[in-house]
């Protein structure tokens, strides 16, 4: 005969928690300011992928491209989760998740809250995110310099290859009416916290980091990083308040390049750099491309393929200047493919048609015969 003992009432415990975590994971509050988080087993707040397509109004896709990927879609978004735990892409850009995807105890699948507020809604929304204010400066931050040369890329360095697409970006942007300062505007060493000390007088500003990647040869691609939203040791840094802005700003630049260089690129993610994290305000780290690829890094020595990240970059910057303008209405990016041109923003703005136009009388039998 079963008597009941401790490991019993331990077995009732955990059954009793985790069918509250599963009740809770269902729950669909209709606004983020009433979003009742599901706790998982590890105390992460997560929330079903059911509450995120009704939220921004998608719907299931009735096919997907690649197996083990769940689609969701609307006139002008695509969501994919999967296939891997932490993987989603917004739009043709692969964004890494800080936590990975769950499923509950009816096989409902969740992502993170964390992951929700400091990247799907920044990305989907970036006219909702709190205490938007117009751009007024672009702070470029030319990695390494002087004796700090970086990596070697084809037949120059890191640091000659990330200063003439910073000064090429400077003008870009000046030319379309932007204030920019550039950390170091020639081949001299500058330390962190100078770097740091520079940009944080300044204000209204954002902090755009170029450097190089290095890997293996076959990695290839631009990336963008930006601050973690949540530091491990708990405490609050200043850039933590601009972890949404940080987000919809590497979404916009890592969009922009993926659509000029023809490449998907290593996409969007968090990381912890001791630059970025002491930074007060929006801040990316952006990876121009792989140094250790001899075939990038041969193109990354190219004037006119310099020129091409530097006009992809602007243009990233331009269009979250306008998204995160105070006055902005303006909808998301229209879904593309980073495989082909990126779409104006002329384009996202045309209502389709109110039924589809016909190229007169369709063709009898004879007359296709005679046409023949």
């Amino acid at each position: 005969m079963f008597l009941p003992g401790r490991h019993y009432t331990c077995r009732v415990y955990c059954l009793l928690t985790f069918l509250a975590w599963s009740t809770c994971c269902l729950a669909a509050p209709a606004q983020p300011s009433a979003w009742i988080p599901a706790e998982s087993p590890l105390n992460i707040a997560y929330q079903t992928i059911d509450e995120l397509r009704s939220f921004y109004k998608l719907s299931d896709s009735p096919r997907s491209s690649r197996q083990g990927v769940y689609t969701m879609l609307n006139d002008t978004t695509t969501v994919e989760l999967g296939p891997g735990p932490r993987t989603l892409r917004i739009n043709g850009v692969d964004i890494a998740l800080g936590r990975p995807l769950m499923r509950n105890g009816v096989g409902k699948l969740l992502i993170s809250r964390d992951d929700w507020v400091y990247w799907v809604d920044p990305i989907l929304r970036p006219t909702y995110i709190a205490d938007r204010i117009r751009l007024g400066t672009v702070i470029i931050d030319a990695a390494h310099g002087g004796y700090d040369t970086g990596a070697p890329c084809g037949t120059s360095r890191e640091s000659q290859v990330v200063l003439h697409v910073a000064l090429a970006l400077q003008k870009k942007l000046e030319d379309a009416g932007i204030h920019c300062v550039l950390t170091r505007s020639g081949d001299y060493f500058l330390s962190d916290r100078q770097r740091v000390d520079q940009s944080n007088a300044m204000h209204g500003a954002i902090f755009v980091n170029l450097h190089l990647n290095k890997s293996h040869s076959e990695a290839a691609g631009p990336a963008v990083h930006v601050p973690a939203p949540i530091s491990d040791t708990g405490v609050p840094r200043p850039v933590e308040a601009f972890s949404c802005k940080s987000a919809a700003l590497a979404y916009a630049l890592q969009y922009m390049l993926s659509a000029e260089l023809h490449l998907p690129g290593a996409g969007c993610r968090h990381v912890h750099y001791s630059i970025l994290n002491s930074l007060s305000m929006p801040a990316v780290s952006v990876s121009l491309g792989y140094a250790s690829n001899p075939r990038e890094a041969a193109a990354l020595t190219d004037a006119a393929y310099q020129a091409r990240l530097a006009n992809a970059l602007a243009r990233g910057v331009l269009n979250y200047a306008r998204a995160t303008d105070p006055q902005a209405t303006i909808p998301v990016a229209a879904a593309f493919s980073p495989h082909a041109k990126a779409p104006s923003r002329k384009e996202f703005s045309k209502s389709p048609p109110d039924k589809p136009k016909t190229r007169g009388k369709p063709r009898n039998g004879r007359q296709n015969r005679a046409r023949r």
